[in-house]
């Protein structure tokens, strides 16, 4: 069953309220939604980051795609193979790995199978999630947002474990100076004593205000999950590991097959974040994941915005991936809307893995009609600027 077309749209979707975090502020999400379209009229579809850039590379990888089969894409990697030695060119890892997910979307539909039982079947039903808490600007329209203190992000927590029923916390930080936003860990330490809980500054903090956090963080007794990414690259990492006993994630300084050897040596991370796009998809990231259980490095899955697409795929990787152990994150309960008929919902915490052939997921024609022109009109969204903070330059570290 043959490729005779591939088609990209590229969407906008708005938040609720802006998103803050330390390189600047999320007003929505840009996606990208890859369309494969089989010799029988199955479309598979995929999604990656939108902008023109990606449209660029979709075209450049158009003729690598025509001919193949839907089963194919294991050589579709390798036709892309000399785009993945030691650095980016034209069809960068996120657009393989979309490509890929439309490939196998295709041929579960293809199959009357969903895509994790082309994986090698599915270890569980439910995939759970964490609270995802931001500091956020105030949304005018909705009057919704806002939150800038320690009782403000401890009502939000609150209030997305009531409506969700998360049992995992992750403040995104940064965005404040750390001895404020330790104020909003400490409460939210005291509410949920039991639910793991993780902060992310985003490599905002030098070394030494990373070391001097993490003990803050000790003589508190505060027990993290992780610190993710406190501070910018392996070696600060590995010095700020070695100087205190919390564990440390990464989603920034080892997002590649070239970092591994050196992140490892060096012992920068405890817990790896997977990511499907960064990492160039399902097969690229099985194998990342095999290094990491060889070396007892322990797993997460980090979360850029997802839509349901997207959203689709990662639940059914991490059915099919037990080593996955860590709640995975999403900005799914922050965004207002999809592109999919049938949106997902939290079930006390966690996403119910879709059942239907290949994502079992479907597109909503008129909701990417709509987004679609939202794009276009604006321009894909810049997430690493604020516009608010005009003499603020996104420096690291910025503490």
């Amino acid at each position: 069953m043959k490729i005779v077309d591939i088609k990209v749209t590229c969407v906008n979707v708005p938040f609720e309220a802006p998103l803050r975090w330390s390189l600047g502020v999320e007003t929505g999400t840009s996606r990208a939604i890859i369309e494969v379209t089989t010799e029988d009229g199955i479309v598979g579809l995929g999604e990656t980051y939108g902008g023109s850039a990606i449209e660029h590379a979709i075209a450049t990888a158009r003729p690598f795609v025509i001919g193949l089969d839907v089963m194919d894409f294991g050589v579709l990697l390798h036709r892309f193979a000399a785009f993945c030695i030691g650095y980016e060119t034209a069809i960068p890892a996120v657009v393989r790995a979309g490509i890929e997910m439309a490939f196998l979307d295709a041929a579960g539909k293809a199959h009357g199978l969903p895509v994790y039982r082309l994986l090698g079947g599915k270890t569980r039903d439910l995939i759970q999630f964490g609270a995802y808490v931001f500091y956020r600007y105030r949304d005018d329209k909705s009057s919704t947002g806002g939150e800038s203190d320690a009782a403000s992000i401890l009502a939000r927590t609150k209030e997305l474990c009531a409506r969700h029923g998360f049992t995992a916390v992750k403040l995104k930080g940064g965005v404040y100076a750390p001895m404020e936003e330790l104020k909003a860990i400490e409460a939210i330490a005291a509410e949920f004593p039991n639910y793991p809980l993780r902060w992310d500054p985003n490599a905002a903090w030098s070394v030494e205000t990373s070391i001097r956090i993490a003990n803050q963080l000790m003589w508190r007794k505060i027990d993290l999950e992780y610190l993710e990414d406190p501070t910018s690259g392996l070696e600060g990492m590995s010095q700020v590991r070695a100087a205190v006993p919390i564990p440390l994630a990464t989603n920034m300084c080892l997002v590649a097959y070239d970092q591994l050897a050196p992140g490892i040596r060096m012992h920068s991370v405890d817990v790896i974040l997977s990511d499907l796009h960064f990492w160039g998809g399902f097969q690229q990231s099985r194998k990342m994941i095999a290094v990491a259980e060889a070396f007892n490095l322990g797993i997460g899955m980090h979360s850029d915005r997802e839509l349901g697409i997207s959203t689709a795929a990662m639940l059914h990787f991490a059915a099919s991936t037990p080593y996955l152990a860590h709640a995975i994150d999403s900005h799914y309960h922050d965004q207002i809307d999809d592109v999919i008929t049938s949106p997902f919902v939290y079930e006390d915490g966690c996403m119910r893995v879709p059942e239907g052939p290949g994502l079992g997921v479907e597109l909503d024609r008129d909701k990417l009609e709509k987004y679609h022109g939202d794009y276009l009109r604006d321009g894909a969204v810049n997430e690493f600027y604020d516009p608010r903070r005009p003499s603020w330059v996104p420096a690291l570290p910025v503490f």
